[in-house]
């Protein structure tokens, strides 16, 4: 726990000084210096690095526009122009509450509308983690012919795994030890229990270092008021998902929770000509503990699609072995990538 939560809070301090700062001095909280685009009240904060086709990038629960930081430089570097932004209500984000209890990841479907079309985006390449994966998840099927490319790691697409021999008792667990919990302790206006709560279920113990908590709070809003919802977890419509043709990478942690080991399964079954790859010795917080294996990953998904262009048709059948042989070339980028860091 404690070396997740290390990687997390390095990424989350390093990010903040890599990228334009989000908090100018002299200015009063909740005032930015990122750009932004605004909507039906709501404004989203962005940042927008290299020139090419667009990328997209939607980050998970409790995170910002920073999660991405080690990915908009690579991105960049091959003719990508990547775009991060913060979630409606995520820092550094200071939108009013409104109606909790509808607001879901159909709400941030229809925020990263606006955002793509405000921006003049389509189509992108679209990448998602976490809840921001969900969000992307119900955006690409809704709007397929603005979408080249959908990655997605670990979303929560908690329907789907019901509907799985021995998956209610799982999904119940996650509610009962989790997700009720955390919403009874923003209720009472107990945001440190809340975030411990939410802690111990992810990572197997409720401290909370004070700098880490530091850097997770400024985001609970979001959680506060996803856990008020009374319906968080909206999937696609099977016709979507049968609409939808373009390529598709999934990312998963090796080390993830059965609960979220269970989601990729059935989206592999929902999108069964995907590319699915395993990011070694990484959990589901793996953007922030292996940035540079997730972000290999990304990129070569890219380029492949790029190169091939019309050659080869979306979601046309892969090797059966395409999980093995995308782990054995993330282990030797591993492997590459530590011996680069050492000293010569």
């Amino acid at each position: 726990m404690k070396q997740r939560l290390r990687w997390r809070l390095i990424f989350i301090l390093c990010a903040a000084g890599s990228l334009v700062a989000s908090e100018a001095p002299g200015q009063s909280p909740g005032q930015s210096s990122l750009p932004s685009v605004q909507g039906r009240g709501v404004t989203l904060h962005y940042i927008s690095v290299g020139r090419g086709e667009p990328v997209v990038m939607v980050h998970g629960g409790l995170e910002d526009y920073r999660a991405w930081a080690a990915q908009l430089a690579p991105l960049a570097a091959i003719h990508y122009r990547a775009i991060t932004y913060s979630r409606r209500y995520n820092f550094p984000n200071r939108n009013a509450t409104r109606k909790p209890a509808s607001y879901s990841a159909q709400v941030d479907a229809d925020d990263l509308a606006m955002l793509i079309e405000k921006l003049h985006l389509a189509p992108v390449h679209l990448v998602g983690h976490s809840y921001g994966a969900l969000a992307a998840l119900l955006f690409a099927t809704e709007h397929p012919e603005l979408v080249r490319t959908l990655t997605l790691s670990e979303p929560p697409v908690l329907p789907w795994v019901e509907e799985q021999p021995g998956g209610h008792a799982v999904v119940q667990d996650f509610f009962q030890r989790c997700w009720i919990p955390v919403g009874r302790a923003f209720a009472q206006h107990k945001r440190e229990e809340a975030l411990a709560t939410a802690m111990k279920y992810f990572t197997g113990n409720s401290v909370v270092p004070p700098d880490a908590r530091a850097a997770l709070e400024p985001s609970l809003q979001e959680w506060e008021v996803l856990t008020a919802s009374g319906k968080a977890f909206p999937v696609p419509s099977t016709r979507a998902i049968k609409g939808f043709k373009a390529p598709v990478l999934l990312l998963t942690g090796d080390r993830t929770l059965p609960l979220l080991k269970r989601c990729v399964a059935s989206l592999t079954v929902r999108f069964p000509n995907c590319r699915r790859v395993t990011i070694p010795d990484a959990t589901h917080d793996m953007w922030s503990e292996k940035p540079e294996l997730c972000g290999a990953a990304l990129r070569r998904f890219l380029r492949e699609k790029h190169d091939r262009g019309t050659k080869r048709a979306p979601h046309s059948r892969r090797p059966p072995a395409i999980e093995t042989t995308e782990r054995l070339w993330l282990n030797r980028s591993a492997v590459a990538i530590r011996a680069a860091a050492v000293p010569r």
